[in-house]
């Protein structure tokens, strides 16, 4: 199997693409499988593999936790492979669907020639969006996946809830890089404090354990008390 086809098992029911040129792409499900989140247009071929190695039927559904290229890049090409519904916040479908322009970044200039340069390997696929998902809807995945809106990095940022696994995919809102547990990217997140309060008065509300960000790696115990001490070292540096 090509390494870029490797799953990692996280738990039952639920693992994860070991490589991908985007964001951490989530399998979920026993039998025939879906995604949270799908990664750059680049990764549309060893995604469509593995799940075609699953079920040939392909996915169920194709979740975007918001609409950034890195997240739901290569969803227009496989929704068109499987016919399969994608599923979105609702503040972020019309960018997704092209009812809105993709929002422009400001970013330092060798970012901005580097991302100009490779711009024509990155299309932006638009993808009809199937079901508009709002917050505390639930989706019908591992027993039941809890919406948690949470604006700031996009107006229909999201983190998907289990409560019972006491898990939570955290999107980009909490990401985990090189053992650094953070909030969205700066530069890519037009309302920075919208994100963080989010995180102050929704994520703190909820009972996990298991942390499961967009990017970096998976926190399989404490993850509640790592975003605890996180905000705490933010309040203290601020």
């Amino acid at each position: 199997m090509p390494v870029r086809d490797a799953l990692i098992q996280i738990s039952a029911g639920l693992s994860m693409m070991a490589r991908t040129w985007g964001c951490n792409v989530y399998i979920v499900g026993e039998g025939r499988p879906s995604l949270i989140d799908a990664g750059f247009p680049l990764d549309t071929r060893s995604i469509g593999r593995m799940l075609r190695s699953r079920d040939p039927a392909g996915p169920e559904c194709l979740i975007a936790t918001h609409y950034h290229l890195d997240h739901m890049g290569s969803m227009a090409r496989l929704k068109k492979e499987f016919s399969c519904p994608v599923f979105a916040h609702e503040d972020d479908a019309d960018i997704m669907e092209g009812n809105e322009p993709y929002p422009t970044f400001k970013l330092d200039p060798l970012r901005a020639a580097y991302y100009k340069m490779l711009g024509p390997l990155y299309p932006y696929e638009n993808v009809k969006v199937d079901r508009r998902l709002t917050d505390g809807d639930v989706i019908d995945l591992l027993g039941g996946l809890r919406v948690i809106h949470t604006p700031g990095h996009t107006a229909g940022s999201m983190m998907l809830f289990q409560p019972d696994r006491r898990m939570l995919f955290t999107s980009d809102t909490i990401r985990n890089e090189k053992g650094v547990l953070d909030g969205p990217p700066p530069q890519y997140t037009p309302d920075l404090e919208a994100a963080f309060n989010s995180i102050e008065e929704k994520v703190m509300a909820l009972d996990f354990d298991i942390l499961l960000p967009g990017h970096g790696d998976v926190i399989l115990s404490g993850g509640r008390e790592a975003v605890g001490r996180m905000l705490q070292e933010r309040r203290v540096a601020r």
